[in-house]
């Protein structure tokens, strides 16, 4: 079980029925400046699929770097729909419409140019997950620089996530109230690219953790 620490880059209220796509992202060396030109644009692209109803929200964290950590994406990517958005794929098919008209004056040719990755991702390597318990979120909305953390896990026995919900979930909410956390959530993954399987990990869900910056010698 490893922790993988993040914060907030960009951004454009949490149901259990929804799902988010999580995209990490591994950058060739010396490419990060140019990735984080080609987000910036794709800040404009998302902003636009969002007001369309086609998704719910859009983000991007920056991972903090360990030693010895190699081939851990240098940023992840997190696109959340709803339950009503998950029920109409079709929706996508107007998806670049959309996104091209967000670029007003700009040839068809030019956005792809500017929303483009060849040349600076290493691997790209998508999970898609559905949270199965969770807090209420404290605070109304992300904030460029928050920060948080997120470690993989591994189901091992039928009273996996009745265990995360008595035990776990209580005392984060505690935390809470106490104003050392803003949310706790433990979600299944239900879905992996092939780039994800050929890791061959074995993880099942993912827990999420976001502290507040009141000092708690006791987060979990």
């Amino acid at each position: 079980m490893k922790k993988i620490l993040f914060s907030l880059f960009l951004i454009s209220n949490l149901a259990l029925a929804q799902s988010t796509a999580m995209i990490a992202i591994v950058l060739e060396e010396g490419k990060e400046s140019q990735y984080l030109a080609k987000e910036k644009n794709w800040n404009i692209a998302a902003q636009a699929i969002v007001d369309a109803g086609l998704i719910a929200q859009w983000s991007v964290w920056k991972r903090t770097p360990r030693e010895g950590d190699e081939n851990w994406a240098q940023y992840y990517v997190f696109r959340r729909t709803t339950a009503e958005q998950d029920a109409n794929p079709n929706n996508f098919d107007k998806l670049w419409d959309i996104v091209y008209k967000a670029f007003k004056g700009k040839s068809k040719k030019s956005v792809d140019k500017m929303l483009g990755f060849d040349g600076i991702f290493k691997d790209r390597r998508e999970r898609q997950y559905k949270f199965v318990t969770a807090t209420g979120w404290r605070g109304l909305e992300w904030e460029i620089g928050d920060k948080g953390y997120f470690h993989f896990m591994t189901q091992k026995n039928d009273d996996f996530v009745n265990y995360e919900r008595a035990v776990w979930k209580p005392i984060a909410q505690q935390q809470i109230l106490d104003g050392y956390r803003k949310f706790w959530g433990l979600a299944e993954i239900i879905n992996k690219d092939e780039n994800t399987k050929k890791l061959e990990t074995g993880f099942t869900h993912i827990a999420f953790n976001h502290m507040t910056k009141k000092n708690n010698a006791s987060r979990y």
